[in-house]
């Protein structure tokens, strides 16, 4: 049986452009239809700096548009899809943390766009640093899921854009905070945009995990235990070709986020440099919220072929997936009839992975 593990990024735009209900709310409760219907498991990496921004505003008067909170919808449907046997674990996008809404717009602080440049204190640039964000984030999801379930623990994070490296500040913090996983790296990772910057180049697509050494979560150790990497299982190809039918009217439905990721992840400026960047080779994460049916069947064929020559007992595949772009059900429902599937939270995954080695 092939391991898979649905995730979810769950936010608005990293402008702070969307509307909770409509890219959030909706269709996070479309996908939790569709898991229960066919006994499949999310981990939703919950973005608690937006929620407090969210409830904050709300809380002081300031609607941002909304007739009712839209964090306390932000709670109560994660408090729901753990109810049903969900996962929910840490999500940062630091631009959030001085945030502001200003003539019907978020003012967001883009100098912290990546999580490893938080510092370790609060500045003047900066109100909150690195260990008390961390810390805040943890302790704010236990908060929410700890009256459902006591021994709950918020301990695997993904950091914001896949922004994790370079990681050995955060790693010292996230230990300190008994995190035992993250989430954030992928097989052939690069971005040199105006915002986005990792290079995830060297590692090789057949590591399915691995345990982190030297103050890196880029390198691993020999002695199987420790503070555990979970890559997003990615596959390289000319970056055109990932425009199937189902990303491109998921994109004309929702303009705005495929034109702000295209804007953050490209430096490039003329027509022929565009033409040149799309037909440059990249490494695209297998995405159960974009993905056609074609797309998906070849990247689960890949997958498998590659499960059936792995040298792990378990060889879990992580799929990520934003609710502001789940339009068409198509693809995931590929997954949901195969019988020779297994759906996992992160969490269990984990701790497969570390009871087995």
């Amino acid at each position: 049986m092939t391991a898979l593990c649905l995730t979810i990024d769950y936010e608005l735009l990293g402008s702070g452009k969307g509307d909770v209900f409509k890219h959030i709310i909706e269709p996070t409760n479309r996908l939790l239809d569709l898991c229960l219907e066919y006994d499949m498991k999310l981990t939703i990496f919950f973005e608690v700096v937006e929620f407090w921004k969210l409830k904050e505003n709300y809380q002081n008067g300031i609607s941002m548009g909304y007739k009712k909170d839209p964090s306390q919808a932000m709670l109560e449907q994660v408090q729901r899809a753990y109810q049903l046997g969900h996962d929910v674990q840490l999500h940062l996008h630091p631009q959030w943390i001085d945030a502001k809404y200003e003539k019907e717009e978020w003012i967001l602080n883009l100098k912290y766009w990546r999580l490893p440049e938080v510092p370790d204190e609060a500045n003047a640039d900066i109100s909150m640093g690195l260990q008390e964000l961390v810390w805040r984030g943890k302790q704010e999801i236990e908060s929410i899921l700890r009256p459902i379930n006591p021994s709950y623990q918020c301990n695997i994070i993904r950091a914001g854009g896949y922004n994790i490296d370079p990681s050995e500040r955060l790693l010292k913090v996230l230990k300190a905070n008994d995190f035992i996983a993250d989430s954030s790296v992928y097989y052939g990772g690069y971005a040199n945009g105006k915002l986005s910057r990792y290079d995830y180049r060297e590692i090789h697509e057949t590591k399915a995990y691995w345990f982190t050494a030297h103050g890196s979560l880029l390198r691993w150790n020999s002695i199987n235990h420790g503070f555990l990497e979970l890559p997003i299982y990615a596959k390289k190809m000319k970056r055109i070709y990932k425009y199937d039918p189902v990303r491109i009217l998921s994109a004309l439905k929702n303009k705005a986020n495929a034109l702000e990721k295209f804007k953050h992840n490209s430096n490039k400026s003329s027509k022929w440099q565009t033409f040149k960047f799309l037909l440059e080779e990249e490494a695209v994460i297998w995405d159960f919220c974009l993905f056609s049916k074609l797309k998906m069947r070849r990247f689960l064929k890949a997958a498998q072929r590659m499960e059936q020559k792995s040298k792990n007992d378990i060889h879990p595949f992580i799929l990520v997936g934003h609710p502001k772009d789940f339009h068409y059900s198509d693809g995931l429902e590929i997954l949901a009839n195969r019988s020779d599937l297994e759906f996992y939270t992160l969490s269990e995954i984990a701790e497969k992975i570390r009871r087995e080695e």
